[in-house]
């Protein structure tokens, strides 16, 4: 069973991101493309209404389908200075801080399990961060993957407000690694 659901998740998180970076999307698109391609895609589903995008933007209104370990990622974008997609980072959905040991380790376990059935191994690994090292950083990547000709996926996990997440950051290369929302 596990296994079945490792495999749905990378068929929607991931195999279909050869046709772009994530799903059709791709870096440069358009805030309008952006919108369109997500309208369409099979990957996410929009959790609100399109009347309210004005006020929110993208950020956090596109959930994905597919669960990582059970958990829901939303997705969250970065654009260059011309208005194109730079990046485009899935976020879980925040966890009680007490689950960060085991449960949210997990699901770290099963995308980089995910990920390297796409893109190989990860091409750079650090250990699963204890949570004392979120006391100066919010976010720590641990797993980076090399896309040729779409930049990296740098995973990792954050301790925020009493809550802990996992992260999957899909980054072009001309993006500056600053921190993911």
């Amino acid at each position: 069973m596990k296994s079945r659901i490792i495999s749905l998740a990378s068929a929607l998180f991931v195999s279909s991101s050869h046709a772009g970076v994530y799903g059709d999307l791709e870096f440069g698109d358009s805030r309008e493309a952006v919108t369109k391609k997500l309208g369409q895609s099979p990957l996410v589903e929009q959790i609100i209404d399109d009347v309210f995008t004005a006020r929110t933007g993208l950020n956090g209104i596109y959930k994905c389908k597919a669960k990582i370990s059970g958990l829901t990622c939303h997705l969250y974008f970065n654009w260059d200075e011309h208005g194109g997609l730079n990046e485009i980072t899935l976020r879980s959905e925040g966890l009680a801080l007490d689950t960060y040991p085991k449960e949210l380790r997990q699901a770290w376990l099963d995308a980089e399990r995910i990920f390297s059935e796409v893109y190989g191994g990860p091409s750079e690994k650090a250990p699963y961060p204890p949570v004392s090292a979120f006391k100066t950083h919010k976010m720590m990547i641990s797993r980076v993957w090399n896309n040729p000709g779409n930049g990296s996926i740098l995973m990792g996990t954050g301790v925020d407000r009493g809550q802990c997440f996992l992260f999957v950051r899909f980054a072009s290369n001309a993006t500056q690694l600053a921190p993911a929302p």
